[in-house]
């Protein structure tokens, strides 16, 4: 096999809706000292939290960022993809870069100024909690390096992402861009639950070593919707016209908000397994203003603010998807080095030219009566006399899925068009 004279890296996100151990072993407390070594260990777990809690932080104001960034280019299309997925992808190639490489992406990353440490503890903890096996829900967060043979890794850098990222390392021939091409979308489909079945279609034959990142969730609503309500109804485009669609319908208690300054109404619906969506409808015009207005803040502010009450409920039943060119996106957040050649990836490979030549986000969204496959029996609600507020969901909206124990927003979206 003759040497490759330029090594091409490729980052691949998917995300499909439908006990932490630390980067060091503790050791045991000693017997003579056993009130310091309590008092030492909840200080530690109180400096473990506050390094969690930034990390998601930072985390939540990336993926406005990265949502405002993917807006531009997707300004009267509807939109679909993982934040959480791009960020823990991108966090990982940190391991891997030294000096200006390195702060590029963690300026970029929002994650300037924490150290790397606290980085590497944070990404931990999401994903070891997001890919607990006992949630009542399917919610799998993963990360893949497919590398050529010929490729000399950083044992560091593999060990690394094994025990921080929780990444599988699978060896592949990239001289048979077609078995390669293959071997990954099948791995792919399989780790979606086949929601996504052809991630890539065609590969540079000097690639030496693929990344992927991958988020499946596919949940229950925990309150469902009664199929026999579904109807067809408008829905009210942002150029006036309007299309037909299946519009679900249902009365129950929600927890709401409506915000002055965005002009919006904000409408929070978990899922079961400790996951929520929020919806976030503008007023007619509005729905620019609330884009721009989206900040970590704002969404803290917004699920301070939520206050339950009685709704009628109805929003489209639909299925979307998106791929989207994540260099176009990121270049515009401020991350170059990695892709023009200039970076320093070292730590991951000691061949010099290593770069990345492709960045890919592939994401799935299925909205139903149920949230989901599974069916259930449906429970009654005791509703307050009282008139219920009304919510439609038929003019262009904002989504927003978070997990409920980490705090980390697993997908962000706008609806422009159900159909």
């Amino acid at each position: 096999m003759t040497m490759k004279s330029t090594l091409i890296l490729c980052l691949l996100f998917a995300g499909c809706f439908l006990p932490i151990n630390g980067l060091q072993q503790q050791k045991p407390p000693d017997k003579n000292h056993q009130g310091t070594h309590q008092a030492s260990h909840a200080s530690q777990g109180s400096e473990e939290r506050r390094t969690r809690k930034e990390i998601v932080r930072r985390n939540t104001e990336f993926a406005c960022k990265m949502y405002q960034e993917m807006v531009q280019k997707n300004i009267d299309k509807n939109l679909f993809f993982s934040p959480l997925s791009a960020s823990t992808g991108f966090s990982m190639l940190t391991l891997g870069a030294k000096d200006h490489t390195l702060s590029q992406l963690s300026e970029s990353l929002n994650l300037k100024n924490v150290p790397m440490k606290s980085i590497y503890r944070g990404f931990q903890y999401i994903i070891h909690t997001l890919n607990q096996p006992d949630r009542d829900l399917s919610l799998h967060l993963g990360n893949t390096l497919f590398i050529e043979d010929q490729l000399r890794v950083q044992k560091k850098f593999l060990n690394d992402a094994k025990n921080i990222y929780e990444t599988e390392t699978i060896p592949v021939d990239f001289e048979d861009p077609q078995n390669a091409i293959t071997k990954i979308n099948n791995y792919v489909s399989q780790k979606t639950n086949g929601k996504i079945n052809k991630m890539i279609k065609n590969l540079d034959p000097r690639m030496t070593l693929l990344m992927i990142s991958h988020i499946y969730f596919q949940g229950e609503w925990e309150k469902k919707f009664n199929p026999k309500n579904t109807k067809e109804e408008d829905f009210f485009l942002i150029n006036g016209k309007s299309v037909k669609v299946p519009m679900m319908y249902r009365g129950g208690k929600y927890k709401t908000a409506y915000d002055e300054e965005l002009s919006c109404t904000i409408l929070e619906m978990p899922f079961k397994g400790n996951v929520t969506g929020l919806f976030i409808l503008p007023d007619k015009g509005k729905l620019q203003k609330v884009e721009e207005g989206l900040h970590e803040n704002k969404l803290t502010q917004w699920k301070q603010s939520l206050k339950c009450s009685s709704v009628d409920v109805s929003l489209p039943k639909f299925s979307i998807s998106g791929t989207y060119d994540m260099k176009k996106c990121l270049s515009g957040l401020g991350v170059t080095r990695i892709f023009d050649g200039s970076a320093d990836l070292t730590r991951i490979s000691p061949q010099k030219t290593l770069k990345v030549s492709q960045a890919v986000h592939k994401a799935v969204l299925k909205m139903d009566e149920k949230g989901a496959e599974a069916a259930g029996g449906t429970g009654i609600e005791t509703l307050p006399m009282t008139v219920p507020q009304i919510i439609k969901l038929n003019t262009p909206f904002v989504m927003i899925i978070t997990d409920d124990i980490t705090q980390s927003v697993l997908f962000m979206g706008k609806i422009m068009n159900p159909k």
